[in-house]
């Protein structure tokens, strides 16, 4: 009996995923980031996502690695997750890599725009450079955060004076057309997003005035 019930141990730790040894990546970061590239060209984000994570695991310290994981988590519908990236980008990333910067502006953006939690967010507002169009459009973050919706458009339309970035401009212009929303102006918010889409670069930035002006369009047919 004793050994029937060890073969079947045997049988198991062979036969099955679950209880055999765990299996070695064998693939680079370079290879994981070529993967996650086909898949964000089959609009298959979920899984351009996982395959990005697999890059960061090879690369732990790579601070844009974190951007654009986080970026794809965003896309494909998990800002709780892309949350944990850019803690963990920020918790792992050298004091002098230049991604901290953009990763305490995207991580105030998700949390205030995405989490409705402008407290956590407001704390990174130091760390995102001071008198910079960034700095401008986290400050009008934070007013959009706080239901100060008004104030939040002057911020945007400030930022928009401090950078001639199409991608920047473009989120400034979709983050104004939210603050529009707000303030039952759906005209002024669905012409910000048609100057925005013009501008857009990034997948992040053209995914999300994609999404809103769906939700609008859904609103008032």
């Amino acid at each position: 009996m004793k050994r029937s019930f060890a073969l079947l141990l045997i049988l198991c730790f062979l036969l099955l995923p679950s209880c055999g040894p765990l299996r070695l990546d064998r693939l680079t970061a370079e290879q994981h980031l070529a993967q996650a590239e086909t898949f964000k060209g089959k609009r298959d984000y979920a899984s351009s996502a996982k395959s990005l994570g697999k890059a960061l695991h090879k690369r732990p310290t790579d601070g844009s690695l974190y951007l654009q994981h986080g970026e794809m988590l965003e896309v494909s519908g998990q800002p709780e997750r892309a949350r944990k990236t850019y803690l963990k980008g920020l918790e792992t990333t050298l004091d002098d890599d230049l991604s901290r910067n953009d990763l305490n502006y995207r991580l105030l953006q998700l949390l205030t725009l995405k989490l409705a939690d402008p407290e956590s967010a407001a704390p990174l507002l130091k760390a995102v450079a001071a008198g910079s169009a960034q700095h401008l459009d986290a400050r009008g973050c934070l007013a959009y955060g706080l239901k100060r919706y008004q104030e939040a458009l002057q911020l945007f339309a400030q930022a928009q004076e401090h950078t001639t970035e199409q991608d920047l401009s473009a989120r400034l212009l979709y983050h104004s057309a939210l603050a529009y929303h707000q303030l039952g102006d759906d005209d002024n918010a669905m012409l910000a997003l048609f100057h925005a889409i013009n501008r857009a670069q990034s997948l992040g930035v053209s995914k999300d005035i994609e999404y809103f002006f769906n939700d609008l369009k859904g609103l008032n047919p």
